[in-house]
């Protein structure tokens, strides 16, 4: 049985029935930035959040959507654990580092890839890395409105949910400006 699901298997992805699309950084290529074609050149430039030249863990960890703990549409989500964290970055640093500084190099990159290398899945999604605004219009906006849509075309779940997480956001951050203010200065509701 084993053989004809092998054989079966192999007969599927010789004829295109998996492409190099279904590898996780071409889905999340497609889903979180609207790319389809792109070089392992770009890829890692996309993902070096701070232009250093290297992925360092915290760029490892957004680029999985291991920091987030909102999903595209603002709800919550169950936080990454720091055992996941740490599983996630030792993978990829495990695959890579061939220098051991602790992160990837571009060099490091690109010799990984041209070598048939893929980054790993670890079931995390499509790593959402995004703010909450831009992850909500990518993953909705983009899919269901358009700029002439008004106010009242915005009623699915997710625009309800994303409005309600924009007052909440919006109500937090005035409270958070009256924190240095002294108390006997602040207005009282």
């Amino acid at each position: 049985m084993k053989n004809i699901f092998r054989f079966a298997l192999t007969l599927f992805l010789s004829f295109g029935g998996l492409s190099a699309a279904e590898s996780w950084a071409a889905t999340h290529m497609q889903e979180e930035h609207n790319i389809e074609n792109y070089d392992a050149g770009s890829f890692f430039a996309l993902h070096d959040s701070d232009n250093s030249h290297y992925w360092t863990k915290q760029d490892i960890l957004s680029l999985y959507g291991a920091l987030h703990t909102v999903d595209p549409t603002g709800h919550r989500k169950e936080a990454i654990t720091a055992e996941e964290q740490n599983k996630v970055y030792d993978t990829v640093i495990g695959l890579m580092d061939t220098d051991k500084d602790g992160s990837v190099s571009l060099d490091e990159w690109l010799a990984f890839t041209q070598q048939g290398g893929e980054l790993p899945d670890f079931g995390l999604g499509p790593g959402h890395h995004g703010d909450v605004e831009y992850e909500y219009e990518i993953h909705h906006w983009l899919k269901y409105h358009s700029e002439d849509d008004s106010d009242e075309n915005l009623n699915h779940a997710e625009d309800i949910e994303h409005e309600k997480l924009f007052h909440h956001m919006e109500d937090q951050a005035i409270k958070d400006q009256h924190i240095n203010i002294p108390l006997k200065f602040r207005v009282q509701d």
